[in-house]
């Protein structure tokens, strides 16, 4: 989406400087990136200017010897407002603004048309307040946001200060769409902070999420992320639009980056949105992180999500062959995303999920012990310890260093979780694997649990090795953990080992 739109401005602003009516007569260059018109803008200004700046020098030369109000009738009545703009970077500021002072504010926008704010940075810089608060109320009257959007990003704050409040919310938008670059946007966006809603407002009626878009894509990450905060409290309404225009428009491209710094609390509003439940628009989204490097853009979005929303998106996860997985995995590691991860992993099937748990990057030191880590500080047991189900016996070793370390609190919330995760089996077989020190620690801590019947309930196994291995540590075990371990033996049919747990 955002080449396409960015296009439609640069080739607006190239149309200006060849002194072309209409824009779509540029329409071949369409396909080029919006970089390579604005050089190729600049050029062409470059050249006009080192065309006539002799021309230029002994005019603004002459200009020193004439009182500025004589100035100003010679310039309205022999220049023109074309000439005038091309003069102005030759004559002293201080000359300039003196003599543009006695210049009508429709003069004035005429000769901003074609001004180069690059060859004229000195001269606005000097501007009063008062004169360019008249030319853009001028340039708004005439609609010419061009002009405003191309001059913007090079007039000081203060000018901005002074020209904006006589431009409505909507013209405000209008703007934004021809500003230059990210500098000016955000500039523009911190400066009328306080009429985004009504911004919003405007372009929800006016139905111009597409300049809006282009726009909020030209922002810095910070004031992107702030302006997605902003969006994502206005009413229902807008924000559907917006989020129908984005889907319309093919333009997640824009948005996803967004998302990826909003607050939870406007992400949470984001995904509970009618049409975050289409599959097809899930399934989008979930390509285009995919296909797009915007992997880690989705995952805080992710963390939003519904299960059934999660399931979706997992589905096209899962389509991607071991090595694009392994690349996910890797990219979330090293942003230290695992408290995304982890859900969106558990909400695979049954066969993803172990193709994912099989994956040699699943098996290091460094992931499985980011893995754990992670699951205790956000305490994520319930999603994690399904995915401990289907890691391979050969990880148990080290998943057992690792929760060795886990602080008291934290080992009880994974007890705590594991019942309801049907995954008591594997942690106590994980347990089994620590070193003596450490498993004696554990079970300890197992016999301490509030709710030791319902664990030891769900531990239902039948695998006859475990049974046994627990039965030769009958010494080490607590009192009354060994009590309910040998009942619960006996009701999985393992006679034998209940009567050795009970001597």
């Amino acid at each position: 989406m955002t080449t396409p739109h960015h296009n439609t401005a640069e080739l607006a602003k190239l149309a200006r400087v060849l002194d072309r009516q209409d824009p779509a007569d540029l329409d071949f260059l369409a396909t080029l990136p919006p970089a390579a018109l604005r050089r190729f803008r600049d050029q062409i200004t470059d050249l006009i200017a080192e065309r006539e700046s002799r021309r230029m020098q002994r005019i603004g030369a002459a200009a020193k010897l004439i009182p500025a109000p004589i100035a100003a009738k010679i310039t309205e009545a022999a220049f023109g407002p074309v000439l005038a703009a091309a003069i102005a970077g030759s004559v002293d500021p201080a000359r300039a603004v003196a003599i543009a002072s006695a210049l009508s504010p429709s003069f004035l926008a005429d000769a901003t048309v074609t001004l180069d704010p690059r060859r004229a940075t000195a001269l606005i810089a000097e501007v009063p307040d008062h004169m360019a608060a008249a030319t853009a109320r001028e340039l708004i009257a005439r609609g010419d946001y061009l002009t405003m959007g191309r001059l913007a990003g090079s007039v000081p704050d203060r000018v901005l200060r002074a020209a904006l409040p006589h431009a409505a919310d909507i013209d405000l938008l209008h703007v934004g769409y021809y500003l230059e670059d990210t500098d000016a946007a955000d500039r523009l966006l911190a400066i009328v902070t306080d009429r985004v809603p009504g911004m919003l407002r405007a372009t929800a009626t006016e139905n111009k999420w597409s300049e809006a878009i282009t726009l909020l894509d030209l922002l810095g990450p910070t004031e992107r992320s702030h302006l997605g905060n902003v969006v994502a409290h206005q009413d229902p309404e807008i924000l559907d639009a917006l989020l129908t225009a984005v889907t319309d428009l093919d333009a997640w491209d824009t948005l996803l980056p967004v998302a990826a710094g909003m607050e939870p609390s406007a992400l949470q509003r984001l995904a509970e949105r009618p049409i975050m439940q289409d599959p097809a628009v899930l399934t989008g989204i979930a390509d285009l992180a995919l296909t797009q490097n915007l992997w880690l853009d989705l995952l805080p979005l992710a963390q939003h999500l519904t299960p059934t929303q999660l399931h979706i998106v997992a589905a096209r996860i899962s389509a991607e062959p071991d090595d694009a997985l392994t690349a996910l995995i890797e990219q979330a590691h090293t942003a230290n995303h695992w408290d995304t991860l982890i859900p969106v992993a558990l909400a695979l099937d049954e066969p993803a999920r172990r193709r994912f748990a099989a994956l040699p990057v699943m098996h290091r030191p460094d992931t499985l012990s980011a893995a754990v880590t992670t699951a205790a500080t956000h305490n994520l047991w319930s999603a994690a310890l399904p995915l401990v189900d289907v890691l391979p016996p050969h990880t148990h070793d080290l998943l057992a260093t690792t929760i060795a370390t886990l602080s008291t609190p934290d080992f009880h919330a994974a007890l705590t979780a594991a019942p309801a995760a049907g995954s008591t089996t594997t942690l106590i077989r994980i347990v089994l694997r620590q070193d003596p020190t450490a498993r004696a620690h554990s079970l300890t801590l197992l016999a301490e649990s509030d709710d030791l019947e319902s664990l030891v309930t769900s531990f239902a196994t039948t695998d006859p090795e475990i049974w046994k291995s627990l039965a030769a540590l009958n010494s080490e075990l607590p009192p009354r953990l060994r009590t309910l371990l040998a009942a619960q033996a006996a009701s999985c049919g393992h006679s034998d080992i209940a009567e050795a747990l009970a001597t």
